[in-house]
Formats: structure tokens, C-alpha cells, sequence
């Protein structure tokens, strides 16, 4: 709201200060939460080019993997499937088709974030 209009309705006895306060922490706690990444982890993080193959994908993640052959950790789905990466050690929830709940990965079971 704007600062006359608050001072409009204020005045009008329809809204109090402590109301226009309290909308005003909630609104400022609401903003600060990440939404769909898991708490630290790559919060500030929004890629959609994988690092393995180049190729810009709506399905890129984090991967925190030990497979020596591939140094890349922002894979999407066909690199980490190709390179036999467990979904196991995906550590973001960035994408569309993840937050959604249609991320699906051919090589192993799909971890499920809650």
C-alpha cells in the first residue's frame, strides 16, 4: 500500500497499526524463504546450462557426486542418467519439472524432496 492510503485507512479507523505491522513482518519473512531448494544448499543458484554436454535444459541440477570420470556437479537429467550418477546425491530442487513433482531419472530410483 501506499504510504497516503495506509494513512487513509488508519485515519478511517478501518485498519490499525499494529495490523499494517504485522502484514508488514510476515511479508518480509515470506520473501526470505527459498522456495524449492533444500535449506543451504544452493539457495542464490538458478542454472539451466548443463556443465556436462553444453546444452541449455529446463532439468539441470545439482549433483554432489564421487564419479571420478566426471568432474561436472550442474548436470540435467540426460547427462546424469548417461554418466550413471544415483539421483541419490542430487542436492537441489531448482527446476520446474522437480518442484512439480515430474522429475523422473532413467538410471535408478528418484529421490523424493519433501
Amino acid at each position: 500500500m501506499t504510504q497516503t492510503l495506509q494513512q487513509a485507512l488508519i485515519k478511517a479507523g478501518l485498519v490499525s497499526k499494529e495490523k499494517l505491522k504485522k502484514a508488514e513482518e510476515e511479508k518480509k519473512k515470506r520473501t526470505k524463504k527459498s522456495v524449492g531448494f533444500i535449506e543451504g544448499k544452493h539457495h542464490h543458484h538458478i542454472r539451466t546450462a548443463c556443465e556436462a554436454c553444453g546444452k541449455s535444459s529446463p532439468d539441470v541440477e545439482y549433483y554432489e557426486h564421487k564419479n571420478r570420470s566426471l568432474d561436472k556437479k550442474w548436470l540435467c537429467v540426460k547427462c546424469a542418467d548417461t554418466h550413471n550418477i544415483s539421483d541419490e546425491f542430487r542436492q537441489t530442487v531448482q527446476s520446474q519439472h522437480a518442484k512439480s513433482g515430474l522429475f523422473r531419472r532413467q538410471y535408478g530410483r528418484t529421490k523424493i524432496f519433501k
